[in-house]
């Protein structure tokens, strides 16, 4: 320990300056413990964490503030599609140029036949509607019946007044890969152009959108398929032989259909249960590609209630 000086009396000599005079002596400043400055520093970083934390499930809860996803379920196929016909005649009203998708498959039919009706009874034109389609075969002429082109046209564009130019269906002819790529780089750069306002979806048992079956990439736009032996032995049945049966399909990525501003999901019967189960009650999941859509910020999805048998709400967020 340090001895300060002193006198021959023992007293603790002052510090005097030049003049005489005694100088006051400055207290040095303690330095702290190194324990004491090493747990200041984890508290500040601590504290920063959780500040970022809160600002960070702030802003989510703002960014999810206009999402409005919606499932409805009700009693038979034909109360779905009056309904879901319905909603797309108000919708038309309020934006007669809307550029809608359109949905291939056997589930909208009822759906398209409502529409129908209601443009021979004059209750909504079509006229100003641009049309787009999600998928289809390669190498099929648009003259084929089995082709999704033909499926579309005939059995409800032609029935309706929509124009031949607002009509972008998706090219499905060509004879080698080389024609069907470009077909699909082609409707990208159409999308691109004219984002989708409203997209009317329907999908399959296992979740599958367009020919985007289970464990795809979710990040693709529209591409070209080539047809598992399983998916061309199922489609052999529309074309009569597997000989017949296409390679390839060309259909919009997970990616481009979750480009369009608001999404009509629809299904009925027991079949689409599981599927309908996963989308409004599941997780994201690339096992069921229909899934995505609860990454979407405006998704109604519209069920009879055999296809919504797994829920047990009529009218449900999600």
């Amino acid at each position: 320990m340090e001895e300060k000086d002193k006198n021959q009396k023992g007293e603790e000599l002052l510090e005097v300056d030049e003049k005489g005079k005694p100088v006051e002596k400055k207290e040095e400043a303690k330095k702290p413990a190194a324990g004491s400055e090493t747990f200041t520093h984890v508290l500040a970083i601590f504290l920063a964490l959780v500040l970022l934390g809160l600002f960070l499930k702030i802003f989510v809860f703002y960014q999810n503030t206009d999402k409005t996803n919606l499932y409805h379920k009700y009693k038979t196929a034909d109360d779905m599609f009056r309904n879901v016909g319905e909603t797309i005649i108000r919708y038309i009203r309020e934006k007669p140029k809307a550029r809608i998708g359109l949905a291939s498959g056997s589930t909208p039919e009822g759906l398209y036949k409502y529409l129908i009706n209601k443009y021979e009874k004059g209750e909504v034109s079509f006229k100003n509607v641009q049309f787009y389609s999600i998928d289809g075969f390669c190498g099929v002429p648009k003259t084929d019946k089995n082709s999704y082109y033909y499926s579309l046209t005939n059995n409800f564009l032609n029935k309706i007044d929509a124009q031949e130019k607002n009509i972008h269906l998706l090219n499905e002819e060509g004879s080698k890969l080389e024609d069907f790529e470009k077909n699909a780089q082609e409707y990208n750069e159409l999308l691109e152009k004219n984002p989708i306002d409203l997209q009317i979806l329907s999908f399959g048992e296992n979740g599958h959108i367009g020919f985007n079956e289970p464990n795809t990439n979710f990040n693709l736009l529209t591409h070209i398929v080539e047809l598992s032996p399983e998916k061309r032995q199922e489609k052999s049945k529309i074309f009569g032989s597997l000989d017949k049966t296409p390679q390839y399909a060309i259909t919009q990525g997970v990616k481009s259909v979750l480009q369009a501003k608001e999404i009509f999901a629809i299904a009925k019967g027991s079949g689409k249960a599981q599927a309908i189960s996963d989308l409004v009650n599941g997780v994201y999941t690339k096992k069921s590609p229909i899934t995505a859509l609860r990454t979407h910020h405006k998704v109604t999805v519209f069920t009879d209630e055999e296809a919504g048998s797994k829920i047990k709400e009529f009218n449900k967020k999600f």
